[in-house]
């Protein structure tokens, strides 16, 4: 199986397109309307991404390799360790329909306006595509990945360098919207602008397919984050300067919209049609965790042990299957009512559910420090902690619902697994 293994390129790819996917492309509309004081709140939420990775990367060098279920399990015992890789994975999955709506919104610009069973169709079919590529390996779609994000990020350094002679600093005189204080803006910023770091530890998922983990994925999600947040916030305050945030308020495809904006109209196809390319690499990125995390999970007994199962490219097949299944249930279910047009808050509540997995992580690191005695990362595991918190506590109660629900729906699994458990001496 040493043939069937990923590298640090592939690796930091994987890291890089789970972050820098449809999130650098829906955000700047969402960060608008928190106008230049948005751009602090964006800093800050780069600041904790980075934390974050640093927590994750000291746990693979110093103790065990995984994502916040691993730590769950070993730190807090299986029952807590159940619901944290249930949230988990769902969340990987979950989140996707996001990055699926704006992969049809950009594919749009090129084919024109559609019609909602029509973009229902193409986007069930963008699944399916990403699903068969997994399917068929890592490897297979690791290399698709590393070819999307050269391509991802050849474009977001170019749209900034173009976009520096057209720049309007007037742009940037609203510091906050009439109706929005200087500090909500900025809380409420750094809670949406986080989405786009959604992932930071998703180079830590695949570690059985990765060659050297210990030191591989540590550089990858480090230096991957880092890349993600000095990108983000480059591309972003070139749209604000291009674009001022009122109008862009009400734009679905901003960086279309710019590249008419700085060579004239015609070139928005291109661009709608690479950007599509951006944000199937991102979903193809969580398509390929959401299989791992089912994996790892099965593996640990966290979950039924089908999903450990791979076919003869060492595909996980049940997980992918079953997390695409669930992808396209969520698409099917924006059809009605109750989600339309909710991607928003969408975004929001998927925030919540995975600061709430960051801080089992975190305090899983800093319960490892009382052993360890290192001042510097239990700086950083704390200021990691207060980031996390605060984020919760600024955040409406109404955002926490997602994970109430998962939590429930993942009750039934739970007691099935608890017998499992009474078969295997822990």
């Amino acid at each position: 199986m040493s043939d069937n293994k990923i590298g640090f390129w592939t690796l930091i790819s994987i890291v890089i397109s789970a972050q820098l996917g449809a999130s650098i492309f829906v955000m700047p509309a969402e960060m608008a309307k928190f106008r230049t004081a948005g751009l602090l709140g964006w800093v800050l939420a780069c600041v904790g991404a980075i934390l974050l990775t640093m927590v994750f990367s000291y746990l693979c060098k110093s103790d065990t390799t995984g994502g916040p279920h691993v730590y769950a399990k070993k730190f807090f015992g299986r029952d807590f360790g159940f619901f944290i890789t249930w949230i988990y994975w769902c969340a990987a999955w979950a989140c996707n329909p996001v990055m699926v709506s704006a992969s049809i919104e950009y594919l749009m610009t090129i084919t024109g306006p559609m019609s909602q069973t029509t973009k229902l169709m193409c986007e069930i079919l963008l699944v399916v595509i990403l699903t068969i590529i997994n399917v068929i390996g890592i490897k297979a779609s690791g290399y698709l990945e590393v070819i999307l994000t050269i391509l991802k990020i050849g474009t977001l350094i170019i749209v900034p360098f173009l976009a520096a002679g057209k720049v309007n600093l007037d742009n940037f005189n609203e510091i906050t919207r009439s109706d929005i204080g200087i500090m909500p803006a900025i809380t409420g910023a750094t809670i949406t602008a986080f989405w786009g770091f959604v992932g930071l530890e998703g180079g830590t998922s695949p570690a059985d397919k990765v060659k050297n983990p210990k030191r591989t994925i540590p550089i990858a999600i480090v230096s991957g984050t880092a890349f993600v947040a000095l990108i983000s916030l480059i591309n972003t305050v070139s749209i604000f300067g291009i674009i001022s945030p009122a109008e862009l308020e009400k734009i679905n495809a901003p960086f279309a919209f710019i590249m008419s904006a700085i060579f004239g109209s015609g070139y928005e196809k291109i661009t709608g049609f690479i950007t599509f390319l951006m944000c199937a690499g991102s979903l193809n990125a969580w398509v390929l965790l959401s299989g791992q995390i089912a994996k790892t999970a099965s593996l640990d007994k966290m979950l039924p042990m089908c999903f450990s199962r791979e076919n003869k490219y060492g595909a996980p097949v049940i997980g992918i299957l079953v997390s695409s299944i669930g992808t396209i249930c969520i698409l099917l279910l924006q059809q009605t009512e109750f989600l339309a047009n909710k991607i928003g808050e969408f975004m929001d509540m998927s925030v919540i559910v995975y600061i709430i997995l960051y801080i089992t992580t975190v305090v899983a690191c800093l319960k490892f420090l009382l052993t360890k005695k290192s001042i510097t990362y239990t700086i950083i595991a704390l200021a990691a902690l207060l980031f996390c918190l605060c984020i919760l506590f600024f955040s409406p109660i109404s955002r926490f619902s997602f994970i109430i629900l998962v939590s429930g729906l993942g009750i039934p699994c739970y007691l099935y697994m608890k017998k499992q458990w009474s078969k295997t001496p822990c």
